[in-house]
């Protein structure tokens, strides 16, 4: 489950700034910008018991190899767009989409059907099955461009973890190829 920083402080019962701290310290897991609560209460369990988690910090993404902030994320985003060929058979269709929705930590899966995509991010629950599956997944990565254009917006000094094929994958396709 994911949670905004708000929420999770509502539901530990601090406040916003002791949630920032405990980002500040390592003791919370993030997935994007919202609070993995499954994967920091295994830390805190961890932490607890003297243990160490099998996944903690950066190994719970190890593909995440570049860190910045989240302003310059979104530089890089746009920095790509038109620069990669729109994909073309389904499985890479898929591939870019479930990287572009991994890299803002939100959950995607595809419907039977094989043409509609499910998209949530813990707090809003999308199906978009309107279209062909990449017309499909050219509307989910433009919302997921949104969503990220809006974080580096309201945080753009944010400092987080990147990956290069996710930021790949939210890049607007060239077409024209």
């Amino acid at each position: 489950m994911l949670m905004s920083k708000a929420e999770y402080a509502r539901h530990c019962g601090v406040s916003r700034q002791t949630v920032y701290e405990w980002i500040e310290k390592g003791e919370i897991a993030l997935a994007g910008r919202k609070i993995d609560v499954e994967a920091t209460e295994l830390l805190q369990r961890a932490a607890a018991s003297g243990e160490v988690p099998s996944k903690t910090g950066s190994d719970l993404w190890p593909h995440r190899t570049l860190e910045m902030t989240w302003g310059e994320f979104w530089k890089a985003v746009k920095a790509g767009d038109r620069k990669h060929p729109a994909p073309t058979a389904p499985e890479e269709i898929q591939q870019r989409v479930l990287q572009a929705a991994d890299e803002l930590g939100v959950s995607a899966s595809f419907l039977d059907d094989g043409q509609g995509i499910y998209l949530n991010d813990g707090d809003l629950e999308c199906y978009i099955q309107q279209y062909d599956l990449l017309q499909n997944a050219e509307l989910a990565i433009d919302m997921l461009r949104r969503y990220a254009c809006l974080a580096a917006d309201e945080a753009p000094d944010d400092i987080d973890d990147w990956s290069p094929e996710g930021i790949k994958a939210l890049s607007i396709w060239d077409k024209s190829r």
